[in-house]
């Protein structure tokens, strides 16, 4: 792939840019504490280099929530609860929101129980999954995440075909180290994010064979591995929550997840385990980096959503995402965050 060095982009502080998005979520109906929420996972996006799932989606949640398809100031509620299996329903809130406090009560329960799972349906799509896995690791919690798109954003082809049948279906993992970052992973069962493959078109990218169909649709990652996982993710996502699973019928633009959470002390002593998570960890890490490459790291290892930043970190935007918070700000009556020149 190649990248169109000329590509225009605006920089702003992180910390203009987080008091943006505070002020748009209360603009349209988040309580305080939430449109606060809502601010350090975008910010934690940018300054953990996913772009795709930072400023870029801010204008998308503002136009779902005055459109009357998110509703920034309901609540997840528990419908279901069995007490080591709970059953959640997002009423339509910002997924970031339904899933943090779903990963609340996962955490609560297999302290509980030693296990839990909790599932949520009818929320707005939750953004990334690792800060959720990130929050259960910081309390000795290991999770497993799956994510359906409830049906819809059909965008990702099977092997061997030439239609779109599935979604991105993310799914995640939180493993506790001794300290924070811990071991995360969170991706897309498409070759890339469909965030992401927005964010690179944006900015000018020419797109690998790899990732998109000549029709320009998702491949999934892989190949046979990326797609069975995808339909693992749609089935445990998907069908267990309640959520809408992909098939013909035009369904809303939501997302169906299940969390797993596994409490480590109550299977082995909790320093015992992340101390040899530690060992592993090191010796992966002790192997010698490719020429101009290095040094090793592995899954989570970034920016958190805990991480402290400072007010002036500059942050990329491209053009037409600046745009379309210009046209936010406007609809909302809010000043723009102040543009800096990039060093």
């Amino acid at each position: 792939m190649s990248q169109d060095s000329g590509v225009a982009e605006h920089v702003g502080r992180a910390g203009d840019l987080h008091g943006f998005i505070v002020k748009a979520m209360a603009a349209v109906g988040a309580s305080d504490g939430d449109a606060l929420y809502m601010a350090d996972q975008l910010i934690a996006s940018e300054l953990a280099n996913h772009a795709s799932h930072g400023m870029r989606r801010l204008p998308e949640y503002v136009d779902r929530a005055l459109q009357g398809f998110a509703q920034p100031g309901a609540r997840a509620s528990i419908e279901l609860d069995s007490g080591s299996l709970v059953r959640m329903n997002g009423n339509g809130t910002y997924g970031h929101l339904a899933l943090r406090d779903a990963t609340a009560v996962a955490v609560e329960r297999a302290k509980a129980n030693g296990i839990a799972a909790v599932t949520v349906r009818n929320s707005e799509y939750a953004g990334r999954l690792a800060p959720f896995c990130e929050e259960a690791a910081n309390a000795g919690v290991a999770t497993l995440v799956f994510g359906n798109n409830n049906g819809a954003g059909q965008v990702v082809v099977p092997p061997g075909g030439t239609q779109a049948r599935l979604s991105t279906n993310p799914l995640a993992a939180g493993v506790p180290r001794s300290s924070a970052p811990h071991l995360v992973i969170d991706f897309a069962t498409s070759a890339v994010a469909a965030g992401r493959l927005a964010e690179e078109r944006d900015r000018g990218t020419e797109l690998s064979g790899a990732w998109v169909t000549p029709d320009g649709l998702l491949r999934p990652f892989g190949g046979f591995k990326g797609f069975g996982l995808a339909l693992i993710v749609e089935a445990l996502g998907g069908a267990l929550s309640g959520s809408e699973t992909v098939s013909e019928r035009k369904t809303a633009d939501h997302q169906g997840t299940l969390i797993i959470a596994i409490d480590v002390a109550q299977l082995r002593e909790l320093d015992a385990f992340t101390a040899q998570v530690e060992e592993f960890i090191a010796h992966v890490k002790s192997g010698e980096p490719e020429d101009g490459h290095g040094p090793i790291r592995v899954p989570g290892e970034g920016v958190s959503l805990g991480d402290e930043y400072a007010y002036g970190d500059p942050v990329a935007v491209n053009a037409r995402t600046w745009s379309e918070l210009g046209r936010i700000a406007n609809e909302l009556k809010l000043g723009m965050p102040e543009e800096i020149k990039a060093e």
